[in-house]
């Protein structure tokens, strides 16, 4: 796969896609990656890829994608101030979450 990362990104919508699947596929393998579109908002992210680097490629992207989810939890932690929280205070949060659902599963 050609290294992208000094290039601008392509853009193609689902109207051309459906339209001239042969250009795109070949702008697909000419650019490396290109971002797919609707009405001109992001929606996906196509990699050029084969049989033999494809489970590696989504591997790639599952890891990064939990990278970013762990990023914007511990941000979030930081904000509103539970980031220094101690373990005997995550246990106590954890044990009161846990208390208010039997409550609830008893009362339903």
């Amino acid at each position: 796969m050609q290294d992208t990362a000094t290039t601008e990104t392509e853009c193609v919508s689902i109207f051309d896609l459906y339209a001239s699947p042969d250009k795109i596929t070949e702008k697909l393998k000419r650019t490396g990656q290109l971002v797919l579109t609707n009405n001109d908002n992001p929606m996906a992210v196509m990699f050029n890829v084969d049989g033999s680097t494809l489970e590696d490629t989504l591997t790639d992207l599952r890891r990064l994608r939990a990278q970013r989810i762990i990023k914007a939890m511990q941000e979030a932690s930081v904000r509103n101030g539970t980031s220094n929280m101690t373990l005997e205070e995550i246990n106590a949060e954890i044990e009161a979450m846990r208390a208010e659902k039997r409550a609830e599963e008893k009362s339903a």
